[in-house]
Order: structure tokens, then C-alpha cells, then sequence
């Protein structure tokens, strides 16, 4: 008997692709999404591509389909509390903070829902971001690269 299991990362993974891709803002159509991930290694349909763009708040701005501006950062006002931030592994984000920063900082990832993260642990000044995916792991760098960077999209100001 043939199942069509999808491991349980697959769904993130997928999803940080696409998010990549449309920060970029090269896809015009679903049938372009469907291709890039296939080229990827990940068998999609395009109700599963419909699905994962309203999950990730995706949405068609001038024929191509892009990143809602208000999905970009959720981590606002927090910028100046963030010191660094690197990988740590191949599933794990290590952020530093300034002292008594960690806490607010993780919390804003957490609500923020971001598809790529499994969790998060704030303690003083440290912050230990998991993802379930390699893919997921860049996925929150690239999250966190553009929040903090003064000519990210979105910003933490």
C-alpha cells in the first residue's frame, strides 16, 4: 500500500522556500511557485500553494505575488534591543540581546507565528530560537537579518 505521508517539517520548509522566493518578488503565477518547489525537491499542487500563501500572508501586488509589507516584521520597536544573532547547529538561532531584552524579544517571535519556528526560550540577554528544518533555520535568520537592518523590509522601528 502506496500513502502519500508528508513529514511533519515538510510544511515549514515548503513555506520558507516560498517566503524566500516572494521577498524576492520574482513569481507572477501559482504554476511558478508549483515549479520553483519542485525544483526544490518538494511535490506541491496549487491548493497546496494556495493554502501556504494565505498561511504566510501572501497576497498579488502588481502581478506578482509578494509579501503582505504588514507580515514582513513583527517584531516592531525591538530592533535596538537586538545585539547579534547566529546559527547555532542546524536547527537552532542564538539571539543576543541587551540585558533584560531576551524576554520581550522572544515573546514578539512567538506571537509573531512565524511558520519556521517549533519555539523559543528567552532568558536575560540570550534567546535560543528552534526550527524543526534546516530551511527553517535560515528562514528565521533571514527574518531577523531583515528586521534589524535599517534597509530591511519592515524594520524594528
Amino acid at each position: 500500500m502506496k500513502t502519500n505521508a508528508i513529514r511533519p517539517d515538510e510544511a515549514a520548509e515548503r513555506r520558507t522556500l516560498l517566503r524566500a522566493m516572494l521577498l524576492e518578488a520574482r513569481a507572477r503565477t501559482q504554476a511558478e511557485l508549483v515549479a520553483h518547489l519542485e525544483a526544490q525537491g518538494h511535490s506541491v499542487t496549487q491548493s497546496c500553494i494556495s493554502r501556504d500563501l494565505r498561511d504566510i500572508g501572501a497576497q498579488k501586488v502588481g502581478g506578482r505575488y509578494r509579501i503582505a509589507p504588514e507580515r514582513r516584521s513583527q517584531l516592531p520597536g525591538l530592533a535596538a534591543l537586538i545585539e547579534s544573532f547566529s546559527p547555532a547547529g542546524p536547527h537552532l538561532v542564538v539571539v543576543r540581546t541587551l540585558p533584560g531584552g531576551a524576554q520581550r524579544v522572544a515573546h514578539a517571535i512567538d506571537t509573531a507565528a512565524w511558520p519556521e519556528v517549533a519555539g523559543s526560550v528567552g532568558g536575560d540577554d540570550t534567546i535560543f530560537v528552534a526550527s524543526t528544518t534546516e530551511a527553517g533555520q535560515r528562514g528565521i535568520l533571514d527574518r531577523l537579518r531583515a528586521a534589524v537592518s535599517p534597509e530591511g523590509p519592515g524594520g524594528l522601528e
